[in-house]
């Protein structure tokens, strides 16, 4: 039967996962149980005798000395965190629970190493942002950059930092790569669909549902603000004849040179877009007064009086222009495509069929 007193054969504090650390009034640390190795990167041996800001992260050198004063202030703390550089070079996110012993005049410290922790929190942080971005971003390029900034951000050894990575910092990045290359996936796709949705694979140009959209949008500012915009309708006379004659390869081409040259000859803020056919519309945003629009439409005349170029052939190409200005000529957008539509056909010098 053993007998007490009992001397143990080891010192049980350096049995503890947990580093136990005693330091002076001044920080010198005067005991270093055996942990700190594992913690900390260094041996007992070489850190006692050094301050602890010798290897306090130095962003947290002024958060680490109020803690410090907080201790042999009140007494004790439970809980707090800062970050130590550990001896290759790494960063070690430390959680403590402290106590100052007045009669001894040390502070006693118990750290704990969080870091896996942090850098599994930071990950699900990066996964969340990875998702919210992939449905918020404005586009690809958007996303990318967004993308960019969380991996900056993750404070995980990186790929270049292999000696210092763990199997889990290996895992992180392979699942954040994962995720970034499926949301990037997405949205590639979905900016795809979107753009077939709403843009006339022709030309280029907005179709008659993207056109709709601008015109609501358009509309409802215009209400709100009580301000003017108009819509051009216009049709190419004798493009019929530019298909019978040189084929439908020839009138795809001509249709090409038609959107560019529209677009080249309004705003960038206005919208030109087209509906089918040899059909196109303009929507002019915020015109002053009403006999803008019909500058706007003797402007897209004068750009139509330089020949069009298609396989060698000089073609003539001449538009029918009609203009429907709100609120004059009609309040919602049906009866503004109508009236500009009409208009368009007086123009041919015809009346509109139907």
């Amino acid at each position: 039967m053993t007998q007490l007193p009992y001397t143990p054969p080891v010192d049980f504090l350096d049995l503890l996962l947990d580093a136990v650390c005693v330091v002076d009034p001044d920080g010198r640390f005067v005991y270093v149980s055996a942990a700190s190795e594992q913690i900390f990167g260094y041996r007992p041996d070489e850190m006692i005798g050094r301050v602890i800001f010798d290897f306090v992260h130095p962003d947290d050198i002024d958060y680490t000395r109020q803690t410090a004063e907080h201790v042999m202030n009140t007494g004790s703390i439970r809980q707090v965190e800062n970050r130590y550089i550990r001896k290759d070079g790494s960063v070690a996110h430390i959680m403590w629970t402290a106590r100052w012993l007045t009669g001894d005049q040390l502070r006693i410290g118990v750290a704990r190493d969080i870091t896996q922790r942090r850098r599994n929190e930071a990950v699900q942080g990066a996964l969340y942002a990875i998702s919210e971005a992939s449905h918020t971003a404005t586009g690809v390029e958007d996303l990318h950059q967004r993308m960019h900034d969380i991996v900056r951000a993750l404070d995980i050894p990186s790929f270049q930092d292999a000696d210092s990575q763990s199997d889990a910092d290996r895992d992180h990045w392979q699942l954040i790569a994962t995720q970034i290359s499926e949301a990037l996936a997405r949205r590639e796709l979905f900016d795809r669909l979107r753009y077939v949705a709403q843009y006339d694979p022709l030309t280029g140009l907005p179709n008659r549902e993207l056109l709709s959209d601008r015109i609501r949008t358009t509309l409802a500012r215009a209400r709100r603000q009580q301000t003017s915009f108009a819509l051009l309708f216009i049709d190419l006379n004798g493009f019929k004849r530019v298909n019978d004659s040189l084929g439908h390869a020839a009138g795809d081409q001509l249709l090409q040179r038609v959107a560019h040259r529209l677009t080249k000859s309004v705003r960038e803020s206005d919208t030109a877009a087209r509906l089918g056919g040899d059909e196109f519309v303009i929507l002019v945003e915020r015109i002053s007064e009403r006999h803008s629009a019909h500058d706007v439409a003797n402007k897209l005349h004068m750009a139509f009086k330089k020949p069009f170029v298609v396989d060698g052939a000089e073609l003539d190409i001449i538009p029918s222009i009609g203009v429907a200005v709100y609120p004059y000529d009609g309040e919602d957008e049906f009866s503004l495509l109508k009236h500009a539509d009409n208009a368009m056909y007086t123009a041919k010098g015809r009346p509109r069929p139907g």
